[in-house]
């Protein structure tokens, strides 16, 4: 299912993480769970995605996922990133996992890239990650919906009790129609409870 290179690359960054915790050297890069990572790859690949976003890059960990999953469908990844360290570190990330060539990295703020590089598709956004500011969620979500088709997923990092009320206009746009969401528990990387919302656009 998923290339040597891959599965060696997923467990030398969480390696990497456990050591920066351990020695409080080096910077903290933000990622999501193990599990957390595997429930992107198969929303990805169940959606048979051609052309998926991700908003907030960190060290690669859950492009690479979702880069797997595309391989599977024959699909690419465009992820934004606006601090170049992380830019850098979640480049040679895909290039060690051998996903690099199914992924297009944007660097910028996200609000103002966004635009330019949904407008440069050749078609709707199958799959969508948000993972960057959580204040800019809405925000996010109203640039992609006109790329959205019927069928697209939106999928929100970081949605628990902790980020409600930054999060509250998010979670009501998507909990209502014509989106179907999921909120999905789940555990941050630093094993503290966290929860996923997994939305599905319906028919208008």
């Amino acid at each position: 299912m998923w290339s040597p290179s891959v599965i060696e690359t997923l467990r030398r960054i969480e390696a990497d993480d456990v050591r920066q915790k351990e020695t409080g050297q080096g910077i903290p890069y933000w990622r999501v769970s193990a599990d957390c990572g595997k429930l992107l790859y198969i929303a990805c690949r169940s959606a048979s995605a051609k052309r998926a976003v991700e908003l907030g890059s960190s060290s690669g960990y859950s492009g690479i996922h979702l880069a797997a999953a595309l391989a599977s469908t024959g699909g690419r990844l465009w992820t934004c990133e606006r601090e170049p360290e992380k830019l850098a570190l979640s480049r040679r990330n895909f290039e060690a996992a051998g996903v690099a060539d199914r992924i297009t990295q944007v660097e910028g703020d996200v609000l103002e890239t966004l635009p330019a590089l949904l407008a440069s598709l050749d078609g709707p956004v199958d799959f969508a990650f948000l993972d960057a500011l959580k204040p800019d969620y809405v925000r996010y979500l109203g640039l992609l919906r006109p790329h959205l088709r019927p069928g697209s997923l939106v999928a929100a990092d970081n949605v628990g009790p902790h980020n409600a009320e930054v999060l509250r206009s998010y979670l009501e746009t998507v909990g209502a129609a014509p989106f179907v969401t999921s909120i999905v528990p789940t555990r941050n990387a630093e094993g503290r409870q966290d929860a996923l919302a997994l939305s599905l656009l319906g028919d208008a």
